[in-house]
């Protein structure tokens, strides 16, 4: 069988100000879950492409596949004053290789998996890969070039009755195989926003899902983890440089610093080896003490990442006494950090508003994303009150960009925001 695997991510700036080129890492580790023995594969990455829908199609004429894999990053830009959504693009693509190709078309990717259904009934794609894809992919692969049906396999879209069904259960991946990052221009990437992506944990979901995964109200506990051993992930940062001259490096994790000894173990194996590099990641407020800062900082830690979720779960004074020790922590270590925090959220107040910009001033990231409205996913508490109050009919709407902002703030709290933000320049609004 003849594979083509796209990347369609185009987006490449952060908060529209910063230029982030994220490299398709999830793609490489499902081209190297493809048996290359017993299939043709080739790789597009569309990142800097001109025209993503042209350069498919071309594709599509000289290599001929017999099925296409489209990764889908991100349903939007995940800003409520400049939104852009990101799916038509991906469904102009899909209806390009409909006009030149019978090849069958199976998407997959985190923002996929967050709404698969209704991201393959508006794409109009055959199938979709749900979760972790690698081995998934690998699987359908192998039952569609034997003719086999593929509806019992884990975390599958398909049609079924002109319907989109889901099958149950959801494969783990467990870096079987190293990515496939010599199928893509890496060199490009080298140097481009926070660093070339390096995975150090995965964990059941990184998006919200309906059994209970990991959700932006703040759960987000250690079942299903995969923390990968610290040789392994040192390993994979010294063939990126040595393959590609990469030595700023993105540690792909949703919480780095969770659990605390795991973080500790990695940062002092970096330090102990003869790695220099320079890296970043997302680390969660409330979770590191002294020594965790000072090994962040003396492995190489350029830039610590963190978030205030903007989702109204929990005690928001607590969620921002989290956030103020853990600035206070990489001040002492010297190692800078970058904010984004959410405004609007439900229950929001002038109160609770003037509480966030006092935070703002008196922990003084190195750069700040003041997000106006919370970006309104599926199983969460948002999405019950967008419910509620009759911001969407279903949670189905939520493909799109839709942003939940409380009624008691909704109409100055953008020029409130532009107006803290006006002589702060490491302050942006989004």
């Amino acid at each position: 069988m003849k594979i083509l695997l796209a990347a369609t991510n185009q987006a490449d700036r952060f908060m529209d100000r910063m230029a982030v080129r994220p490299a398709p890492i999830g793609l490489a580790y499902i081209a190297a879950a493809v048996d290359v023995e017993r299939h043709e594969m080739r790789v597009l990455d569309l990142m800097f492409s001109e025209d993503g829908a042209a350069d498919v199609e071309r594709a599509i004429r000289d290599f001929a596949p017999d099925l296409v894999g489209l990764s889908i990053r991100n349903l939007d830009n995940q800003s409520s004053l400049n939104p852009v959504w990101n799916l038509p693009r991906v469904k102009e693509i899909v209806d390009r290789i409909r006009q030149s190709s019978a090849a069958k078309i199976v998407c997959g990717g985190p923002a996929f998996s967050i709404l698969p259904a209704e991201c393959l009934e508006y794409v109009g794609a055959d199938m979709g890969v749900v979760g972790d894809g690698a081995e998934a992919f690998a699987t359908l692969v192998e039952r569609l070039d034997a003719g086999q049906d593929c509806a019992d396999v884990p975390g599958i879209a398909l049609w079924k009755d002109g319907k989109v069904a889901v099958s149950e259960g959801r494969f783990a991946s467990a870096f079987h195989n190293a990515p496939r990052l010599d199928l893509l221009d890496m060199r490009r990437y080298n140097g481009s926003g926070f660093g070339v992506g390096v995975v150090t944990k995965l964990a059941r979901a990184y998006y919200p899902t309906p059994d209970g995964g990991p959700t932006p109200d703040g759960g987000f506990d250690s079942e299903g983890w995969r923390i990968r051993d610290p040789d392994d992930v040192i390993g994979e940062v010294r063939a990126l440089n040595a393959d590609f001259g990469i030595d700023k490096i993105f540690f792909i994790d949703s919480g780095f610093n969770i659990p605390v000894d795991s973080a500790k173990s990695l940062c002092r194996a970096i330090i102990q080896s003869d790695v220099e590099i320079r890296w970043n990641s997302y680390v969660r407020p409330g979770h590191g003490d002294e020594e965790l800062a000072r090994l962040m900082k003396q492995s190489g830690c350029s830039l610590a990442l963190m978030a205030e979720s903007g989702s109204g779960g929990g005690d928001l004074s607590e969620r921002l006494d989290g956030i103020g020790v853990m600035g206070h922590l990489f001040r002492e270590a010297g190692l800078p950090f970058a904010l984004n925090i959410g405004f609007g959220e439900p229950g929001e107040t002038v109160q609770t508003v003037e509480m966030k910009l006092s935070l703002l001033k008196q922990v003084e990231p190195a750069f700040a994303a003041l997000r106006v409205g919370t970006r309104v996913l599926p199983n969460t508490a948002v999405a019950g009150a967008a419910l509620d109050e009759g911001l969407i009919a279903s949670e189905s709407d939520l493909i799109e960009p839709v942003f939940y902002i409380e009624a008691g703030v909704r109409d100055w709290l953008a020029d409130r925001l532009k107006a803290e933000a006006a002589d702060r320049p490491r302050w942006n609004l989004s």
